[in-house]
């Protein structure tokens, strides 16, 4: 059971940051690690009919691997105070917040989304920065 905790959490932590290439290697290695361990990624009930039926609503064609993503991105927002999507154009990022984000409000929860262009002011100003004669730390936009 707690090996199963563990996988779970190396799991969330991880999986959602690599390639597929990399996802695939890194599943083995877990498998190496905890030979006959049960993996199973958390199971959101009562999200999980919500995003199906977004992606309906959205005229998307549901594809196990698109919930998958929408389930880490969900789980990311959980764990952090940011998330920061990245990828190729065309690749779906826009389309899986916009999915999670209509999914949760047929759920009756907010998720406030913030949508900046990282472009329009230099990197101290968008997150801040620490003089380094003083020590002292300056917050930028998005950290403040």
């Amino acid at each position: 059971w707690e090996a199963s905790l563990v996988i779970k959490s190396l799991r969330i932590n991880t999986l959602s940051k690599l390639t597929f290439d990399d996802s695939k290697r890194f599943n083995e290695l877990v498998r190496d690690m905890f030979p006959g361990v049960k993996v199973e990624d958390i199971a959101y009930e009562e999200l999980m009919p919500k995003v199906k039926e977004a992606l309906t609503e959205m005229k998307l064609q549901i594809l196990d691997n698109q919930l998958h993503k929408v389930m880490q991105l969900y789980e990311s927002l959980n764990q952090r105070m940011g998330v920061v999507i990245v990828g190729p154009s065309g690749a779906g990022k826009s389309t899986l917040l916009k999915v999670l984000r209509r999914a949760l409000q047929k759920m009756g929860r907010n998720m406030p989304m913030y949508v900046m262009n990282p472009k329009a002011m230099n990197r101290e100003q968008l997150l801040g920065y620490m003089d380094m004669d003083t020590r002292e730390w300056y917050d930028g936009v998005l950290t403040a």
